[in-house]
């Protein structure tokens, strides 16, 4: 399972890679007025990125034999996905005003370099 350690790695960083860039241009295409953010391939295509990145993040955990409320590192670094879920949505589907999608959509942003530093560093930043 340890050789598989560096092909799940990198397509788990394209997942990433990808799903944040695809929330920044949905965001972009919010601000500009562009409907295409809400079509239903766009939202079917972000579930199954995400969807993914879950999935290869817990092979990861599996192989590097590490757990979340075990590890702090992974723990914090859990937080700030779910952070970065609540804020992306409500960014894009329940924000109102354009002053709370955009603090909403920077703040989604910004719990994924939280999530970044966890996982190169792996080490907690407040429960460690």
């Amino acid at each position: 399972m340890e050789s598989m350690y560096l092909p799940i790695k990198h397509m788990h960083l394209s997942f990433v890679a990808f799903s944040v860039l695809f929330f920044v241009v949905r965001v972009a295409l919010m601000f500009a007025n562009k409907s295409i953010h809400q079509k239903k391939w766009a939202k079917i295509t972000s579930r199954t990125v995400d969807t993914l990145l879950i999935i290869t993040a817990i092979m990861l955990c599996i192989i590097i034999n590490q757990t979340p409320f075990v590890d702090n590192w992974l723990t914090e670094k859990v937080i700030a996905v779910i952070a970065y879920i609540v804020l992306a949505y409500i960014a894009l589907y329940k924000a109102e005003t354009v002053k709370t999608k955009l603090l909403t959509s920077i703040g989604a942003v910004g719990w994924v370099l939280i999530a970044g530093k966890l996982a190169v560093l792996k080490q907690a930043m407040i429960l460690g």
